[in-house]
């Protein structure tokens, strides 16, 4: 049996170790690995070949990706420099340009909900007040046609990601709720009105399996479970965490941003920009939409199965 390759970056992160958990030891595939650090991979299987490197030097691997079936591409540079442009937009097309159109059969690249509006359409502030990781995904996601593998390139976009464990690396959403739950105790006198979405790493890992493996109808689509409001989150944090809400007053925009003028705090052009318009609500699919089971459709079985770890 002739084996099909895969290229995936990103795999020592939150996101990579529950997709190498659908991958591990699968007869029909060898993956190939881009690390940093290999040694961070905590899943170790028979069809695995970590490489130790990263997109900034992603030239040394051209020949491999000529090779590959298939591409997963997760990694990403969260800074606000220049960086995370050379690494984003430049390295990130260049190594699709990498692919064979001859044998590639499928990209899975990771962006970002932050760069959409509404209709799940990019919007023109990501790309000019964003941050360096902002700006960088809204560059590289809408130039994504002028590449020549462009008809095969699948885009995910992730809301807040939840996930981690003893096996897996927590995501940043998951990694400062049990550390900063003493908030809790302010937090829960105020709500503002906000949106939006999250999805667990497992989740993500079987949308984006089911992606690579089987046609599709779409060339994007927004990873989240149904929307929540802002007040909610507070309530269902609360409720697990046992502190009591009493009272609630409700703040808007304005006022956070008088607070902050009072406090000489400040707020960035792509912040105030998320402060004004705090309603993240996109269109989005779960593994339930491609017919599979959704591991935690609940943010309170999340928070709970946090709480318990911690």
């Amino acid at each position: 049996m002739i084996k099909s390759k895969v290229f995936i970056t990103g795999a020592s992160g939150c996101v990579g170790h529950y997709v190498l958990d659908l991958f591990a030891n699968n007869p029909n595939y060898d993956c190939y690995l881009l690390a940093r650090t290999p040694g961070k991979i905590k899943i170790k299987a028979s069809n695995f070949f970590p490489i130790k490197g990263n997109l900034e030097f992603i030239e040394a691997h051209k020949t491999l990706i000529s090779e590959m079936n298939y591409l997963i591409h997760i990694a990403t540079d969260w800074s606000n420099s220049e960086y995370a442009f050379l690494l984003n937009v430049t390295k990130s097309h260049k190594m699709f340009s990498y692919l064979n159109p001859d044998i590639c059969k499928k990209v899975v690249y990771f962006s970002t909900a932050s760069i959409l509006g509404k209709n799940n359409s990019p919007i023109k502030e990501a790309g000019t007040l964003g941050t360096g990781y902002v700006s960088s995904k809204y560059k590289a996601y809408t130039s994504l046609d002028t590449l020549q593998i462009s008809d095969r390139i699948v885009t995910l976009f992730p809301t807040l990601v939840f996930g981690g464990d003893k096996n897996h690396p927590y995501s940043h959403v998951s990694a400062g709720i049990v550390p900063n739950k003493k908030y809790l105790t302010l937090l829960r006198f105020i709500y503002m009105d906000a949106r939006f979405h999250f999805l667990h790493s497992k989740d993500i890992a079987k949308v984006t399996k089911y992606v690579m493996e089987n046609p599709v109808d779409q060339s994007s689509y927004v990873l989240g479970n149904k929307v929540l409001e802002g007040k909610d989150v507070i309530e269902i944090l609360c409720n697990v965490f046992g502190v009591r809400i009493p009272f609630r007053i409700k703040i808007n925009s304005t006022f956070l941003m008088f607070l902050a003028k009072l406090l000489r705090i400040d707020i960035a052009s792509w912040d105030k920009h998320c402060i004004e318009n705090p309603y993240f609500e996109y269109d989005t699919v779960s593994p339930d939409h491609f017919g599979m089971t959704t591991a935690y459709p609940s943010l309170k079985d999340m928070v709970i199965e946090l709480k318990n770890q911690g």
